[in-house]
């Protein structure tokens, strides 16, 4: 499944590099500051990446993984709009401390979040500062046991729902005058004002079509 999605998302970046014979056909055209105000505003961003999972209190230094996808509107050519829709996962985040039977749990996060980037840097190659707010949902998932549990396991049919809010930083390479590639680092934070805040740090790399 993994490996899937790898390829899946190389795929989607590899095509909207410009193939050598057609680059100086499609090369972007130069940064206009008013550029947001003329054909398209709507933009859709498949992305891919690896997470560090803050509720993983396992020993096993291993990262998990996320894909999702991200659609915005520019409000100005440096100021846009967006809501995103991801979903994490991160295997084996269980801490069994000195029992030699215990259950071993995955989690699975569906986030859904909404808020605004400003480009500090803009261009052709540009990077911003942004920062959301929503809801991720968190379910356990049994991946299997280590020799015979006398407990019963966790509840893991239903999700529970946590308050997220992630500020973030990301850097754009436009190949086209409809393309770029995006590279973005997120910090997702639960229990911002509820007691001590836990990160859950991604790091992402996507395309994005206008």
């Amino acid at each position: 499944m993994r490996s899937i999605l790898v390829l899946a998302l190389a795929a989607t970046i590899v095509g909207v590099l410009p193939s050598d014979a057609g680059a100086q056909r499609r090369r972007p055209p130069p940064f206009r500051s008013d550029e947001c105000c003329f054909g398209n505003r709507f933009y859709l961003e498949p992305y891919g990446g690896a997470l560090r999972d803050a509720y993983d209190i396992s020993a096993d230094d291993h990262l998990g993984y996320l894909v999702g996808f991200r659609a915005g509107y520019m409000l100005s050519s440096r100021v846009r709009v967006l809501g995103n829709l991801s979903y994490n996962y991160a295997e084996n985040i269980s801490d069994p401390g000195p029992l030699t039977s215990y259950y071993v749990y995955d989690n699975i996060w569906v986030v859904t979040t909404g808020g605004a980037e400003f480009e500090v840097v803009p261009g052709n190659t540009s990077a911003a500062l942004g920062v959301q707010a929503g809801v991720a949902w968190r379910k356990l998932d049994l991946d299997g046991t280590v020799g015979i549990p006398t407990t019963a396991p966790e509840e893991t049919d239903n999700y529970s729902a946590y308050e997220v809010f992630i500020p973030s930083i990301t850097a754009r390479q436009r190949v086209t005058s409809r393309a770029s590639i995006v590279v973005g680092f997120y910090d997702h934070i639960f229990n911002l004002l509820e007691g001590t805040a836990k990160h859950s740090l991604a790091l992402t790399i996507g395309a994005s079509f206008r």
